[in-house]
């Protein structure tokens, strides 16, 4: 419970980071007869070493989970090859005895089945883990496109009505001192 609480915080993280950043952008000082906004660098740096920082922290957690399968893979190998010993130890010494030998082969097979079954488990579970984590990541950075790209377009439609609106004014005036010069005699 208390993991899931940690991604779901970075998650938190992450997504007030990247909404920090469209506030930046939007709040920028826009410069006239372009799409291009002004922003102040060490405010803008500032909050993306804080993404950066965020984001490995969810990395270095998926490789954890990787390099824990690798351990308990290696683990049941160990396991799997110590038990495989034994039981051929046991099958020397106890060669004449049938039932001790069948027992052995049994017990093989269910050490055997477990490692691998186990390995199987914690190989899924790490690619579902890093799957989710990933697809999660694709999904906020859609959605954070998505409304950075409504905002900016919001902000390039009130520019060009805004310039629309200061050339229509300026042109009423020419036409108003044009009209005044004309009736001048």
């Amino acid at each position: 419970m208390n993991e899931s609480y940690g991604v779901t915080s970075k998650k938190i993280e992450i997504t007030s980071l990247v909404e920090v950043l469209q506030e930046i952008v939007e709040d920028g000082q826009k410069v006239f007869f372009s799409k291009k906004v002004m922003v102040d660098k060490d405010e803008l740096t500032s909050v993306l070493d804080e993404l950066t920082q965020a984001l490995p922290e969810d990395l270095r957690t998926a490789q954890w989970v990787l390099s824990e399968k690798d351990r308990i893979l290696n683990e049941a190998r160990s396991e799997y090859e110590r038990s495989k010993a034994e039981v051929a130890e046991l099958m020397k010494a106890k060669l004449d005895n049938h039932d001790l030998v069948k027992e052995a082969e049994v017990r093989a097979k269910e050490i055997i089945a477990k490692a691998q079954s186990d390995a199987k488990m914690v190989r899924l579970s790490a690619r579902d883990y890093a799957d989710n984590l990933l697809t999660d990541l694709e999904k906020e950075l859609q959605s954070k496109n998505s409304e950075m790209m409504v905002s900016l377009k919001k902000l390039f439609e009130g520019f060009i009505s805004d310039y629309n609106r200061d050339i229509t004014g300026t042109a009423a005036v020419v036409r108003e001192n044009i009209k005044e010069l004309r009736e001048m005699k």
